[in-house]
């Protein structure tokens, strides 16, 4: 297409070579044809192209360190500068970099008459997966191999925010799953050579292979189940109406009228804050859910936990929507009462991060969960939305949330509230809702199980009443 001489493609670790000097050498050897050509025929020189792969294996940020401590990541990156825009510069080269990784590639390389040109190659769409499906069954249906129940159509819908690579694992994973249904199980795993040439790949090999398969940028679903696992008790008319009001905002941004919107949902401990914000987010069925947990960056230094959040909102930005659920946000940025103290690094990431708008076309949702709503307000940790989640609060509530547990009769929850209120001396309860299901659950393991409640419960109860 472009008339240009047989283009070289070099692996970015290629590069690398264990003696002083070599890497450099390896740079020089891509641009020795073009240079020799130039000199030779000047403007009349062919066109040279070299492609790099995996350009941020070795052109990373100089002084960061990238070469073991030797200098060796910041020697290449200065000599490839030199060959680009030096002083014998050529005009008869196109330098193509890939990477998945351009914030780890020194900022030099990406300016004007260097690597000027950026292109990002964002995931497929529907129509987009559909036609690689297509490319890689090719030899299935060549070789009749491909069942016709197959539809790549209803293929292409279920794998959202899969990459043209994570599409061909599916593939290959779907073949294997119709091959194992040839293999004889017995002392020794053999294949059944009778039924072998009649082997198809169905529609179900590709079903069972998206269990297998999971996209890099989708939906954290195992985690958010976790979150929501036993579903969500209806007990009060407060979590319909917080539930409404989380539809209306997915309903915002899947619109386009809002690009950037973050709701924070704020209450005690225990209140079922981050059960709800899962919920919403499960229910908005955006293609890029992401759910960040403080446990997620246990281990971590400051450093390393900014790079994490910028790499997640990052991520974010790729699919056409997306929903963040950043979970006891507080503890997300070291926050500790005693002191107080917390990390104004990770706390000046966050908020920039949650106040830069995405990329066009890109809009994001952010749920944040807190126990401490006042240090965030302190903290000036602003939010376009607050919703509140209260306790269980009175026994009407408290008796929704043991009918629906299926462990009590009406008259065993009359006999708890009726010891409940005689203990505490209240017909208040003030208790989160994941409390008094963890009490369920204490109960069920005793005799009396009616009794353990009502004592357990009670506890809590006045517990939350000196506090």
């Amino acid at each position: 297409m472009l008339n240009a001489r047989e283009p070289k493609v070099i692996n970015g670790p290629e590069v690398l070579n264990k003696y002083v000097g070599q890497s450099e050498e390896n740079i020089r050897k891509l641009f020795a044809d073009a240079e020799k050509e130039y000199k030779e025929k000047g403007d009349e020189s062919g066109l040279h192209i070299i492609i790099f792969d995996e350009l941020d294996a070795v052109c990373k940020q100089r002084g960061s360190g990238a070469g073991g401590g030797t200098g060796v990541g910041d020697s290449v990156v200065n000599q490839l500068l030199s060959k680009l825009d030096g002083v014998d510069q050529l005009n008869n080269i196109l330098l193509i970099g890939m990477t998945n990784r351009k914030d780890m590639i020194d900022e030099a390389l990406l300016r004007s008459g260097r690597l000027e040109v950026h292109m990002e190659i964002s995931l497929p769409d529907e129509h987009g997966r559909a036609q690689i499906l297509k490319i890689h069954t090719t030899k299935m249906r060549e070789n009749n191999v491909m069942g016709d129940d197959v539809n790549l159509q209803e293929l292409a819908q279920l794998t959202r925010n899969f990459s043209g690579a994570e599409i061909s694992g599916l593939v290959k994973s779907a073949s294997s799953f119709a091959f194992n249904r040839h293999i004889k199980v017995g002392t020794l795993a053999a294949v059944d050579e009778k039924n072998i040439a009649n082997m198809k790949v169905m529609q179900q090999d590709f079903l069972n292979a998206l269990n297998e398969v999971q996209p890099l940028f989708g939906v954290s679903e195992e985690e958010l189940d976790r979150c929501v696992e036993g579903g969500i008790i209806h007990f009060g008319k407060h979590v319909d109406s917080i539930l409404e009001r989380g539809r209306l905002f997915v309903n915002q941004v899947r619109s386009g009228d809002t690009p950037l919107l973050s709701v924070l949902l704020y209450g005690p401990r225990g209140s079922g804050k981050t059960a709800l914000a899962a919920k919403m987010a499960l229910d908005s069925e955006f293609p890029f859910i992401k759910l960040i947990k403080p446990v997620d960056i246990v281990g971590m230094n400051e450093i390393q936990k900014i790079q994490y959040i910028q790499k997640v909102f990052t991520d974010a930005y790729k699919s056409p929507q997306n929903v963040l659920v950043l979970d006891n946000i507080e503890l997300l940025i070291d926050w500790v009462p005693v002191g107080p103290r917390f990390s104004a690094s990770v706390l000046a990431a966050l908020k920039g991060m949650m106040q830069n708008k995405p990329p066009k076309g890109r809009p994001l949702l952010i749920f944040a969960t807190t126990s401490s709503r006042s240090v965030l307000q302190q903290l000036q940790l602003e939010f376009s939305a607050q919703v509140a989640v209260p306790n269980v609060q009175t026994q009407s509530e408290l008796a929704v949330i043991m009918k629906q547990s299926g462990v009590f009769s009406d008259s065993d929850i009359n006999r708890a509230m009726g010891e409940i209120e005689e203990t505490t001396g209240s017909k208040t309860i003030n208790v989160g809702v994941s409390s008094i299901l963890l009490a369920i659950q204490t109960a069920k393991q005793d005799q009396d199980k009616t009794g353990r409640f009502a004592e357990v419960l009670s506890e809590m109860c006045a517990d939350n009443a000196v506090m």
